[in-house]
Parts: structure tokens; C-alpha cells; sequence
């Protein structure tokens, strides 16, 4: 579908990874309504092109290196600043929980980096056109997760059941969500402390508050867990 009145979408990409950077040139400057600004590879380059730069969709890797402004706190601070951007998330975490935490922030689509080039071009399209994107897996997933009900949490973690993992997500704060986010993407406390400016005993408790609050008692069970919920199953 090409872009109302020929208009060109103006899409600038915002990852660390100079393969993806690099796939996204060679494959938009073949789509004639479709016109890459920029490739950018860390928050502060993003900030410093952005004043520049009129952007219509902004696709946004969700995990960045250790030291970068990245997921959550990431997308706030893009929503203060330019609170009109159009962002579509591109992340290898297609969590459920995760897509609902950033579409409350303001994204207007989440796609995963499962997905092939031609899907994330049609996502960029929609997103665009002021429309939602999630994908048609994501969309259910995430349903789910909004209809579930709020009843409290039982006492043992049942990984067979959807619904009760859900409920424990939920119950999360976005900073809890962040900890454990970055500590399944590798990160130690000490790294976790330096990349949002915390002390290494508030990050500490945090990701012990996440996992009690999950029902987990070692990282063992934390890293199976996380399995479990983005494979659903």
C-alpha cells in the first residue's frame, strides 16, 4: 500500500547492531514510498539528530548496550520531548507484558525482530498512517493479558498456566520490569546500577522484590520462567 498522495514516510532506525542498520538500507531504499533518514546506533546520537530531523516513524530497538538510555525509560523520555513522534518498537523480547507496558507509554506498534522485512514494512506503513501495529500472534497474546482478571496470586508458580503467569507479570512495577529485563539480557547488578544511575543495593532490591513477587526463588527459576512466558508456554 503506498503512502497516501505519494508522500514519502520519512523512517529513521534507532539500533546497536550494525547488521540490522545495515539491512534496513539495503531493503527500504528499494520501497519508493519510503525514504530512510537515518540509522542510528545509540540514544544520544538519536537525541542530537532528532533536532534536526522531521521523522514519521521512529523504529526503536528496545535493548541496547549497557551503558544506553533504552526500553521504558527510553520511550518516556521520547514521549516528553516530542510527544507526537510515531515509535514502532522492533525488539527480539516479544513479551506480552512488555508490549503492554510500552503501548500505555504512547508506542503506536510493536513488531518482533522474528519477523521478516517485508512484515516490518508493513507494520512501519501502518504505524504511519496513525493506525496500531502488533502483530496478529502479539495482538492475542496481549488481549489476553488486558482481560485477565485481578485476583490475587497464588502462593506456588504454575508454569502450565498462561493466565497465572500473567497475573504475575502484572504485578510488577515498570522499574522491576526493567531489572529483570536487563538481567535476562545479560547484565550483572553492578552493570544494571551503572545503566540507570542507581545504586547497586536499590537495583538489588528490586530484582529480589521481582522475584518474590514472581514466586521465584533463585535466578535459575527466573531465567526458566522467562522462557516459559515468552514461549508461551
Amino acid at each position: 500500500m503506498i503512502y497516501a498522495h505519494n508522500k514519502q514516510v520519512r523512517v529513521a532506525v534507532l539500533d546497536d547492531h550494525p547488521m540490522v542498520r545495515t539491512v534496513f538500507e539495503l531493503c527500504l531504499k528499494h520501497e519508493p514510498d519510503i525514504h530512510l533518514v537515518g540509522t542510528w546506533s545509540s540514544s544520544n546520537e538519536l537525541f542530537n539528530q532528532l533536532r534536526n530531523t522531521t521523522v514519521d516513524v521512529l523504529v526503536l530497538d528496545f535493548l541496547l548496550g549497557e551503558r544506553e538510555l533504552d526500553g521504558l525509560a527510553l520511550v518516556k523520555q521520547l514521549r516528553n520531548h516530542y510527544p507526537q513522534q510515531k515509535i514502532l518498537i522492533s525488539s527480539s523480547m516479544e513479551s506480552p507484558a512488555i508490549v503492554k507496558m510500552v503501548l500505555s507509554a504512547g508506542v503506536k506498534g510493536f513488531i518482533g525482530k522474528s519477523h521478516n522485512m517485508q512484515e516490518i514494512v508493513h507494520a512501519i506503513r501502518q504505524v504511519a498512517q496513525g493506525r496500531l501495529f502488533l502483530s496478529q500472534e502479539v495482538a492475542y497474546e496481549v488481549e489476553n493479558l488486558y482481560v485477565m482478571s485481578e485476583d490475587a496470586i497464588t502462593e506456588n508458580l504454575d508454569f502450565s498456566s498462561k493466565g497465572n503467569m500473567y497475573e504475575k507479570v502484572k504485578t510488577l512495577s515498570p522499574r522491576e520490569v526493567e531489572v529483570v529485563r536487563c538481567f535476562l539480557d545479560g547484565l550483572s547488578v553492578s552493570q544494571i546500577a551503572v545503566k540507570f544511575k542507581r545504586s547497586r543495593k536499590t537495583v538489588s532490591g528490586q530484582k529480589q522484590s521481582a522475584l518474590k513477587k514472581l514466586g521465584l526463588r533463585s535466578d535459575s527459576e527466573l531465567f526458566k520462567y522467562s522462557h516459559d512466558l515468552m514461549s508461551g508456554n
